[in-house]
Order: C-alpha cells, then structure tokens, then sequence
C-alpha cells in the first residue's frame, strides 16, 4: 500500500489530518492482521484500536526514507505480541511457531515481500551462525515456549546465564538480518521481536 510521503512527514510533525487519513487507510489491513492471530472480534478490535495509538505516540520515530508498511505492522506484530504476553505465554508460542510456518504477506512491493522457502531457509542460516549451546537456549526458549527459568532449570545453568545466552543470541541474528541481502525482512525481525 503506498501512502503520499507528504503525508508521512505531515503525521511525524503531529498532523491530526494526516493521522485520520493515515488512519482510514490501513485500519481495515490492521484489523485483518490482528484477527488472523486474535480469533475473537472485540479483542482483536481493541488491539487495532491500541496499534494506532502506539502509531502516534511512536510518530518521532518514523523514518522517511523506510518502509511505512513495515514500521506500522511492526507495531501492530509486536502489540499482537503483548496481548498474548499479558493473557496466556502459552499462546504466544503458538502464535510464534504459527507464523514461521505460514508466509505472511505485507501489502507492501512485490519485490520486498519474502516467499516461505526464502524465510525458512534464511532462518535456518541465521540459526547455524550461533554457538550450539545458545541455539539449544534459543529453540527452548522460542520454539518451545519455556521461560528462562525452564530452561536454566533443564539445562543446570543459572537464570542469568539463560538471560546473557539469549541476549547474545538474538543480537547475532539482528545483526544477520541487518546484513542479509533479501530486501524488506520486516516480519522476519518482527518473529525474533527484535527490539
């Protein structure tokens, strides 16, 4: 979806108009974002309606010379991400394997978007770049849904060991991805939640 970049720069400098016009544009693609993962009408409208406060409040942030689409389901992946964070961790590992398994498709470019087989094989690589043990810690703790503290008890290390492993883990795939030459790796960032 391609948006006037007028009107981008008019939303950062707290334009009400260009946020309404913002606003009208990609509330239906939000919402049928959110209720792909939030099965439940109301919840997934309150969502919505959550992502586009965190659009204005976020505003400063945006880059003029990035992808809009991926700033904005940045916010609405990672707000999905907290709603299952505050109801149930359980599923937010589902939702998390969900979305490695299914392509996810952004309405932006064609020639940004990724294909499945590109995501999964890429994912793979980044995966082999860590050491053995921080990639056990980190399939524990992303595929497997177990806190740090599952983990350090499985494993026999302290909690803070977990903490450091993962930390180290998820900077070495940032930095892959910031290198890796696939073009818009938005929702491969988004399922790390790289911050």
């Amino acid at each position: 979806m391609n948006i006037e970049n007028d009107l981008i720069v008019r939303l950062i400098n707290a334009d009400e108009d260009a946020f309404k016009g913002i606003f009208d544009c990609y509330f239906r693609k939000i919402q049928q974002f959110v209720y792909r993962y939030i099965k439940e009408t109301t919840q997934a409208e309150d969502v919505t309606q959550n992502i586009f406060i965190k659009l204005w409040e976020k505003k400063a942030g945006i880059d003029i010379n990035k992808s809009f689409d991926g700033y904005i389901f940045t916010i609405a992946y990672r707000t999905v991400m907290d709603h299952f964070r505050q109801t149930d961790r359980n599923l937010l590992c589902s939702t998390s394997e969900t979305f490695l398994q299914e392509t996810i498709v952004s309405p932006s470019s064609s020639d940004e978007l990724l294909n499945r087989h590109q995501l999964e094989s890429l994912y793979e690589k980044a995966l082999q770049t860590l050491p053995q043990k921080r990639k056990e810690i980190f399939l524990l703790s992303r595929h497997n849904g177990l806190s740090n503290k599952q983990i350090a008890e499985r494993l026999n290390i302290s909690v803070k060991t977990v903490e450091n492993q993962m930390t180290a883990a998820l900077s070495r795939l940032r930095e892959f991805f910031a290198h890796a030459d696939v073009g818009n790796t938005v929702f491969i960032l988004l399922f790390f939640q790289l911050a």
